[in-house]
């Protein structure tokens, strides 16, 4: 195992997903502490990670390749691949099964179809790199990103 660089818990409450730089992702039982999945990544330089927390059938992950890219867990092999970011991928964060919401070291968050792999919408409030965005629990088309530029945005 490689130096875990990111996690996520599951909408179930018993699932985590890993990302270590020995470029796989990890899924996890919590509870039992077994490993449930194991997804190679083609770079090891991943700095993020998310599971959609419905159903938990989609983990996301990017880093420095300046990408997002999805596995269905029942279908590895069919990654899907999003760019548009200009930086280093910090965080995503799924909003369902057809949305994806990212931050980058571009200053910028891009929310995602996950279907067509394009950006419906660019957020560019930030002037440095955004590192981190959480989502509101009760409505999660809201949304705070952080940034090294001192500020926080809703």
């Amino acid at each position: 195992f490689g130096r875990i660089a990111a996690l996520h818990w599951g909408g179930d409450s018993k699932t985590v997903v890993t990302a270590g730089q020995d470029g796989n992702l990890i899924l996890w039982n919590a509870i039992t502490s077994n490993k449930l999945q194991s997804i190679g990544l083609k770079s090891s330089y991943v700095m993020a990670v998310g599971i959609e927390q419905t159903r938990g059938n989609l983990v996301a992950c990017g880093g420095l390749d300046n990408l997002c890219t999805i596995f269905p867990r029942n279908s590895v092999g069919k990654a899907a691949e999003m760019a548009s970011h200009d930086g280093f991928l910090s965080c995503c964060r799924f909003l369902s099964e057809q949305e994806i919401i990212t931050s980058s070291g571009d200053s910028t968050c891009i929310l995602w179809d996950i279907n067509t792999h394009k950006p419906v919408s660019r957020f560019e409030e930030h002037t440095a790199d955004a590192m981190f965005l959480s989502l509101r629990p009760s409505d999660r088309n809201v949304f705070v990103s952080c940034s090294v530029d001192q500020t926080c945005k809703v």
